[in-house]
C-alpha cells in the first residue's frame, strides 16, 4: 500500500468517524472534492465546516487528522495499521482506481472496504445468491448446487456469509473449486455466525472478505440491510433461493432491480412460507429459474465467452458431481456485445433438450422431506442409533473434532442425507453443515446425486 493509499484510507477513515457524516452529506463533500484529485484534502478541510449539522468540535477533530493523520492519539488509526500488515490485508477508498466500477454506480456506494484475501475478485463477473437462514434440505441443496454449477462457468458467487442459503453457497463454490466472496455485516476481523468461522478460513484464502464497517464492529440488526446492498451492487445479477415475505433477501432484490441488475427467483410449493417471497419477485418481474440455463441465457456475455462452448468445457458432464446432465450447456453459438445478448439461439438450444434439470435429471420437488431416502442403497435405518453406530464403525480415520467423528460414523452405516444425519447424531443442521463442509474439504466424504458416503481411500 502506498503512503498516498494510506494518507488517503486515514484520511476516510477519519470522515466515517464523524457522527451524523452520513451517504448525504457525504454527497455534498464530493461535489466539491474529488476523492482522487491532488486537492482533495485541502478541499476536504475547506468544505467540511460548511456543511450544516455537524458538530464543530468533531468537525475540528476530523481536519486534524485528515490533515496530519499519523499525529496524536487515534485508537482506530493504530487497529488499522496493525490489521493491514496482515498478508492480504487492504482498504479501497471510494474514488480509487480500484474500487469496483459497479459498487461505485450505486446511489450509497460505502466510502471504504475493507478486503482480505484476493482483492482481484473484485473486478471478476460476481452472481449473488442470497436466501433463507432457516432454509429446508431441498433449499440448502438448491444453493450450493447451483453456486457449484455456475462457478464452474466462471462466475464468482458473492453473498452474505449467514447462516443457512449464504453458507451452501458459499461451499458450493469452494467444493467446485470456485471463487467466492463474502460480504460480511460485522467489522470484518469478526466472525458471525461463529458456526462459520471454519468457511470464514476458507473464504480468506481461496476467496475475498469484504466489510465497509470499521474494525471490531459487532453484528447489529440494523447493519445486515446496508450489507445486502453490497451483495446486490457488486453482482450482475441476483439469484434467491428461498424467501420469505419478509426476508432480507428481498432487499437485495429490491436493491439489484434498482441499480438494473437482473433478479432470479427459484419456485417452491405455494403451501410453504419459505417461498412466498420468490413467487412475489416473479410476479413482479423476476425470472423464473429451474436451471442454470435460465441464468446463462441472460447474463453469458458478461463472461466473454468464446463463439463455441459446450457442458464439456466446464467440467459440466453427466457425472454428477457435477450437477449437470443432458448437455445442460450444449448450445455452440455465438455471445454478441455486452448489451445485446439474445436469447434466441439459447432457447433452440433448450428446445432440443428437453430435460434440462439441474441435478443429474431429478426433478425439483416442492416436498422439502423428499430425499429418495427409500431408493438408495445408503438410505438409513431408523433403528440405527448413535450407540450402534459407534460400535458398528469401520476402520476410523483421525478427525478434528468429535462431531466430524460421529458424523462420519452415521454416514458409514447408512444416514446419506441431512434428515438422517440429524435422526442418527441428534446434531442441528447448521452442526452437521459446517462438519460436513470440512468432511467433503478433507476427502472424508463425497457426495453423489445428493447422498453422502464415506471415502475409506483416505
Amino acid at each position: 500500500m502506498s503512503d498516498r493509499d494510506m494518507h488517503h484510507a486515514l484520511a476516510f477513515l477519519a470522515l466515517s468517524q464523524l457522527k451524523g457524516f452520513g451517504p448525504a452529506r457525504l454527497n455534498l463533500l464530493l461535489q466539491q472534492c474529488e476523492p482522487d484529485g491532488d486537492d482533495f484534502y485541502a478541499d476536504c478541510l475547506r468544505y467540511l465546516p460548511q456543511i450544516p449539522g455537524l458538530n464543530a468540535q468533531q468537525v475540528q477533530l476530523c481536519c486534524q487528522r485528515i490533515h496530519n493523520p499519523f499525529h496524536g492519539e487515534w485508537k482506530e488509526r493504530d487497529q488499522l495499521l496493525h490489521w493491514l500488515a496482515y498478508d492480504q490485508h487492504q482498504v479501497l477508498t471510494l474514488g480509487h482506481a480500484d474500487y469496483p466500477e459497479l459498487l461505485q454506480q450505486i446511489a450509497d456506494p460505502p466510502l471504504m472496504l475493507y478486503l482480505a484475501g484476493n482483492a482481484e475478485l473484485l473486478h471478476q463477473p460476481q452472481l449473488a445468491i442470497v436466501g433463507s437462514r432457516k432454509p429446508t434440505i431441498e433449499g440448502f441443496n438448491d444453493a450450493r448446487r447451483f453456486a457449484g454449477a455456475l462457478s464452474e462457468l466462471g462466475w464468482c458467487i458473492t453473498s452474505g456469509l449467514a447462516e443457512g442459503i449464504d453458507a451452501a453457497a458459499h461451499q458450493g463454490c469452494l467444493q467446485a473449486n470456485g471463487k467466492t466472496l463474502a460480504v460480511l455485516g460485522t467489522g470484518i476481523d469478526r466472525v458471525y455466525p461463529r458456526s462459520n468461522q471454519p468457511l470464514y478460513e476458507q473464504i480468506y484464502h481461496r476467496g475475498l472478505l469484504i466489510s465497509e464497517f470499521p474494525l471490531g464492529t459487532a453484528p447489529r440488526g440494523h447493519n445486515f440491510p446496508k450489507r445486502n446492498r453490497i451483495v446486490a451492487g457488486l453482482s450482475v445479477g441476483v439469484l434467491v433461493v428461498e424467501a420469505a415475505l419478509k426476508s432480507g433477501s428481498l432487499i437485495s432484490a429490491r436493491l439489484a432491480c434498482e441499480s438494473g441488475r437482473e433478479v432470479f427467483a427459484i419456485p417452491g410449493s405455494i403451501h410453504q412460507a419459505q417461498y412466498k417471497g420468490c413467487h412475489q419477485l416473479i410476479k413482479q418481474g423476476a425470472k423464473l429459474t429451474e436451471t442454470i440455463q435460465d441464468i446463462h441465457e441472460e447474463l453469458a456475455h458478461w463472461l466473454q465467452l468464446p463463439e463455441s462452448y459446450s457442458s464439456s468445457s466446464f467440467g459440466l458432464t453427466t457425472d454428477s458431481s457435477h450437477f449437470s446432465s443432458n448437455g445442460l450447456l450444449s448450445a455452440k453459438d455465438s455471445l454478441p456485445a455486452v448489451g445485446a445478448f439474445s436469447t434466441a439461439k439459447n432457447q433452440q438450444a433448450v428446445a432440443s433438450n428437453q430435460s434440462l434439470e439441474l441435478f443429474t435429471g431429478h426433478s425439483h420437488s416442492a416436498d422439502p422431506s423428499s430425499s429418495n431416502m427409500a431408493s438408495t442403497p445408503d438410505a438409513y435405518n431408523p433403528n440405527l442409533t448413535a450407540v450402534a453406530i459407534k460400535q458398528k464403525a469401520p476402520s476410523v480415520p483421525k478427525f478434528d473434532n468429535p462431531q466430524q467423528e460421529q458424523l462420519w460414523q452415521a454416514i458409514a452405516q447408512g444416514a446419506g442425507n441431512l434428515d438422517a444425519l440429524v435422526m442418527a447424531t441428534g446434531f442441528n443442521t447448521g452442526e452437521i453443515s459446517q462438519n460436513l463442509l470440512m468432511l467433503e474439504l478433507s476427502g472424508r466424504v463425497v457426495q453423489e446425486a445428493g447422498i453422502y458416503r464415506v471415502n475409506l481411500s483416505v
